[in-house]
């Protein structure tokens, strides 16, 4: 039997050679177990322990991408837009997730680093990879904040005489009544020159750089302006032929931009592949009526397009399709919000007898058919409820 001292010696890396630590692992095999931590905090505290651990994290933007796929971003809450506040108002998930919890409590979700002019109307046009893309329709003024960091752009406004350089109207259609949404709107049936909406792209090698997307349009045709945080300028994409759009209708999935196009009836949509700035048109899967409720397009756990609807969910959308539905036994409004991460997250809001307007947010997943309460609340005030995700994107390098 080995004496005390001999499995000392046995036990010490320095005093034998063939013995194998974990700072003999190659960085490969590292982050290899690295992509096996349960979620973002975790890494955070792994990467954090040693320099070359963090050296490996941060030089490997491939890692970094196959960490994210694989564990996305927790909901941490919603930004709800209402009526006479000059801000978006963030409500959290609860309970949070403990590790989330003394980020959310650090940041800036009071969202109080934004610009503030009296005249100013923030309205939330985007949530992606921890950013908030805010769109001032009154002021005409755009701001992108990351309120983990409390980092806080102000955005130039697309050049729109350049933009609009070749449109069948040189109207230009800006909302100045005081209900924003509304005005944007109605905006499409005027013929005209317009803004309809805005999203932000983050960068996979660095998160500390966005593109921001702009989709204009005038009566039968669509372009896109993509504004860089790199050079700060804008770019514009030539005109294509498309039809009427509304505003604000546009969603983000697998890389790409969806916008119903309700002219075409019961089938097409607006495609934008965020990559090449390329406009296609998409018919819609047999079975889905853009006339039949909110409609958002998304992806499941494992990545595949779906279209969700407050009636029926279509799983790949431009491929077989297979239907799914549920029963409504509900009397109120029903929409869906977004559909994320295997995840369809619905708004459903009903008259109280007393006058109050009560309002539930549930998510469903659609791997379980499961559905989570996840707010509730009661708000008479809110006449139009905008409600954004915002994802916690806590871990920079």
């Amino acid at each position: 039997m080995a004496s005390d001292s001999e499995l000392l010696v046995a036990a010490d890396p320095e005093s034998n050679p063939t013995a194998t630590t974990i700072s003999s692992l190659a960085r490969d095999e590292l982050l290899e177990i690295f992509l096996r931590l349960p979620d973002l905090p975790a890494l955070a505290r792994a990467a954090f322990t040693c320099r070359t651990w963090f050296g490996a994290v941060r030089s490997s933007p491939p890692f970094r991408r196959r960490f994210r796929a694989l564990h996305p971003a927790p909901l941490i809450g919603f930004f709800l837009d209402t009526y006479g506040a000059p801000t978006p108002s963030f409500f959290p998930v609860r309970p949070l997730d403990p590790d989330v919890t003394p980020a959310v409590r650090r940041g800036d979700f009071f969202l109080t680093s934004l610009p503030a002019p009296a005249s100013l109307r923030w309205n939330v046009a985007d949530c992606c990879d921890g950013y908030i893309l805010l769109w001032d329709t009154t002021e005409v003024a755009l701001a992108a904040l990351n309120p983990i960091t409390w980092a806080v752009h102000s955005l130039p406004m697309p050049p729109a005489d350049d933009i609009r350089a070749g449109a069948d109207s040189a109207e230009d259609i800006w909302a100045d009544a005081d209900n924003a949404h509304d005005s944007w709107a109605d905006a499409d049936n005027l013929g005209g020159f317009t803004f309809l909406g805005f999203h932000i792209l983050s960068s996979d090698d660095n998160p500390r750089s966005f593109r921001v997307v702009c989709i204009c349009s005038d009566e039968y045709r669509v372009r896109t302006v993509v504004f860089s945080s790199e050079t700060w300028d804008w770019v514009i994409h030539p005109w294509v032929e498309g039809t009427t759009m509304r505003a604000s209708d546009g969603m983000m999935a697998a890389g790409s931009i969806y916008w119903p196009c309700p002219s075409y009836g019961t089938g097409s949509m607006i495609k934008i592949d965020t990559a090449t700035m390329d406009i296609t048109t998409l018919d819609m899967p047999n079975g889905v009526d853009m006339g039949a409720g909110s409609i958002k397009v998304g992806e499941t756990k494992d990545g595949e397009l779906c279209i969700a609807h407050d009636l029926m969910i279509s799983f790949s959308m431009f491929g077989s399709i297979v239907l799914t539905g549920w029963a409504r036994h509900y009397d109120g409004d029903l929409e869906v919000v977004q559909v994320k991460n295997g995840c369809v997250y619905l708004s459903a809001k009903l008259m109280c007898p007393l006058g109050a307007l009560c309002r539930w947010v549930f998510s469903l997943s659609l791997e379980t058919m499961k559905l989570e309460l996840l707010v509730e609340g009661r708000y008479s005030d809110i006449l139009k409820l905008v409600v954004r995700i915002a994802g916690a994107n806590v871990f920079y390098l």
